[in-house]
């Protein structure tokens, strides 16, 4: 059982005049027998008076050793507290100084200025990757407009148009992956702002399926829809949309041929529930935690021929966050559901939470 250092101090000095006090004791009894008959009357009283003057400052002592240890350890205990409320967002924000200049001023010091140089080192990297994308975005649209220009030749053999399909096909993931890179890099920065407006969940959902058909002909996908009523609510239309998008792609990527994928919205109480399942072959317990990390894949999605950016089930984590909402999984050997849950009651979400 682990012990706070409060608790093994007071327990330290506690042992420590106990046994001081078991000495003081024993003497005495030592004492007693060369002045007194063992064992009579008076050498009994003796020996429990001197036990009571030995255990009354123990106790005494114990009680203000805890007080003393609580008191000279509280400065610890709010400083460990402030320290858990640090994350990437909060980097900035200093732990406040005491002004005694003692060792936990000092300690302080230390950790702000460690916090200071990470808050730095993270700006620096988001201000990279957001140059980057940028960058990219001009070559990558060359390279895919030549390739479309190259596709047009009609002389072109078709060993010829199959490598310039593939590399076009390539040139278009990197445009998705630089995007989804400068989304969440403006999205970390809290530069992305987010437009409410009043928002029919159901429509949405039903205009997300109708693109899951198209999406899964080439597989043969059943899509369906379990939607019975408008759930309307204020959201950001467009990256709604884009979250249900991305929630779709993933859903027909790793689907099996002649699979299908069921749109379900559910609410209770307080929420609104969009439940999108598909089939095909389950993940892994031990990865499902990490399937919203950035460039997550699974071992079933490393599995298959499927290719994808690992960005997108990040982006929609955060569009879900972002309103006041959750994006959970759940899998079983044959099927996986995510499900986004939105505030009935959403009028007044936090954009900027990632």
């Amino acid at each position: 059982m682990k012990r706070s250092l409060q608790t093994r101090l007071f327990w330290g000095h506690a042992c420590f005049f106990l046994i001081a006090s078991i000495i003081t004791i024993l003497i005495t009894w030592d004492e007693l027998e060369h002045r007194h008959h063992p064992g009579t009357a008076q050498a009994w009283r003796a020996l429990y008076t001197a036990a009571l003057v030995a255990c009354a400052p123990v106790l005494l002592i114990a009680s203000a050793s805890w007080w003393l240890t609580r008191r000279a350890l509280s400065p610890v205990i709010d400083l460990t507290r402030a320290a858990e409320h640090i994350h990437e967002d909060s980097l900035h924000q200093n732990i406040p100084l005491r002004g005694t200049g003692d060792e936990i001023d000092r300690l302080t010091s230390v950790l702000n200025d460690m916090t200071s140089r990470l808050d730095t080192s993270f700006q620096r990297v988001r201000e990279f990757t957001l140059h980057a994308s940028h960058e990219l975005k001009t070559p990558l649209t060359i390279l895919r407009n030549g390739f479309e220009t190259s596709l047009s030749d009609p002389t072109l053999t078709p060993s010829h148009r199959d490598k310039l399909c593939l590399w076009l096909d390539e040139t278009d993931r990197l445009n998705r992956i630089v995007s989804g890179l400068t989304f969440l890099t403006q999205a970390d920065a809290q530069q992305i702002e987010l437009n409410f407006e009043t928002v029919d969940l159901a429509e949405l959902v039903r205009d997300t399926a109708n693109e899951a058909n198209i999406l899964g002909q080439s597989q043969n996908i059943a899509v369906n829809t379990l939607i019975n009523s408008p759930h309307i609510l204020q959201a950001d239309r467009h990256r709604l949309r884009q979250l249900l998008l991305n929630l779709t792609d993933n859903a027909i990527k790793y689907n099996r041929p002649n699979g299908y994928v069921t749109y379900r919205i559910r609410e209770d109480a307080v929420h609104h529930h969009v439940d999108v399942q598909s089939g095909g072959r389950g993940i892994d317990a031990e990865e499902l935690p990490k399937i919203f990390d950035r460039f997550f894949r699974s071992g079933t999605s490393r599995g298959t021929s499927t290719e994808g950016c690992g960005l997108g089930l990040s982006i929609a984590l955060w569009i879900a966050q972002s309103h006041g909402g959750t994006l959970t999984a759940r899998s079983s050997p044959d099927n996986t559901t995510l499900t986004l849950s939105l505030k009935r009651s959403n009028a007044s979400p936090n954009p900027s939470s990632p």
